[in-house]
Formats: C-alpha cells, structure tokens, sequence
C-alpha cells in the first residue's frame, strides 16, 4: 500500500478535500493536484465569480475530437402505445443513415459525484465559460472533486452520445469514437439557491440531492447551510 502525503509539492501547504477526494487545490499557491501513488500537478481554470456567495465546483473541461461512424435516425416519431418501443433492425425502412462526421469539441462535465453526469454535460461553444483571472494570493477552496482521470475519457463519451440523444430528430442508433487531446480541471462559480447549485450567469442548475456530498461540499466553502 502506497501512501499519498497530502501536502502540495511547491509550497509545502497541507490540502484540504474530502475522504473520497482525488482532485485538490491548493489555497496557498493555486496549484491543482492529482492524487494517486504521488501527487500530479492538473491546469486548472476558473469560470463565472461572480460574488462572494459563489461556491467554486470543480469540472473536467476536455478538448477531444469526435467521430460520428454511423447515425441513423427514424423518419418520423412513434406515439402509438404497441410502437412506443421498437427494436432497431436495419431493414426497416423509416430509418435513415447521416453522413459520417468528424469534429474538434470542448466538453465539460461535472468532477464530483452526482447522479446527473452525462445530462449536465455541455459542448462548451453552446455555453461560453470563458476563463477568468483570480488575484494572486486569494485562492478560495475547492473540494469535492472525486472523479478521476482515468474515467475522463468514457465520460465524455457518454457526453458525446448524450448530444446526439438531445438533437430535435429522432435517433434510432448511434456509433462513434472520441479522441482525447487535454484534459483541465474547470473551477465553475455556482450559486447555492434553495435547493439547487446554480451554475452562475446560465440556467443549469445542479440539486443538492443529486450531488452526493452537497452538505460538506457547502461547509468546506464556508457556506452557512
């Protein structure tokens, strides 16, 4: 069993997370560390602070290329309850086969365990997240980041599909591959609000009850519950 001391490499700053944390952030220099048999430095951005209420999550920001081997669609929609459900078949002549397509995305999707991954998932040219300096020396915490980086790829995968799945036409099959060029950690301010995380300037929001460790998440960043 390897031992992992917590304590970042430049400064020499103990690092606070949570018991399942892999991801952590240094508050004295702004480092961000992977743990694993040793800690590995991770770039790391910031997006959308926006006031002092602000909770900063963590997400994974992945630039990938994604190929579209195959996409078929059916011709019209199935509303009747016997073909509500119908197993593709290839035969079936309602269905029509896409071109093949390629193109260069950035996808973000949350770093922290909730049960919403793939459907807060955004391509990030349809919601901007442009990044923004923080004043040197006035790094705020950032915890609750558990999802490593060796689940980054089948992620955004799945991201990926979830697009194709949200389209306006009717998708009856999808096959593609994505290739992962970088990978960044992406600091996003959020808003505590009733019950959800507002992700600050956009309409997503995020509820408690879907992130698994809300509460400690909130208390680590100094939000009175």
């Amino acid at each position: 069993m390897n031992i992992t001391v917590l304590r970042c490499p430049d400064c020499g700053n103990n690092l606070d997370g949570l018991s399942t944390d892999t991801i952590f952030f240094c508050t004295e220099c702004g480092k961000c560390l992977l743990s694993g048999d040793e800690l590995v430095p991770v770039e790391i951005e910031f997006s959308r602070i926006d006031d002092s209420g602000t909770v900063l999550l963590p997400f994974w920001k992945v630039d990938a290329s994604v190929d579209i081997l195959r996409r078929i669609t059916r011709s019209r929609s199935r509303t009747t309850p016997i073909a509500s459900y119908r197993e593709f078949r290839e035969g079936n002549l309602d269905h029509v086969e896409s071109f093949k397509a390629s193109g260069r995305n950035l996808i973000i999707f949350p770093a922290f365990s909730t049960s919403l991954v793939l459907s807060t998932g955004v391509k990030l040219d349809e919601v901007e997240f442009s990044q923004e300096p923080l004043q040197h020396g006035k790094y705020p915490p950032i915890v609750g980041g558990n999802v490593g980086l060796e689940d980054v790829s089948k992620l955004a995968t799945g991201v990926a599909v979830g697009i194709e799945v949200s389209k306006s036409d009717y998708l009856a099959f999808i096959d593609l591959d994505i290739e992962v060029h970088s990978v960044k950690v992406l600091a996003i301010g959020c808003t505590p609000q009733e019950s959800v995380f507002i992700i600050n300037g956009t309409s997503i929001n995020i509820p408690f009850s879907a992130v698994k460790d809300a509460d400690d998440i909130l208390r680590r960043s100094g939000y009175n519950l």
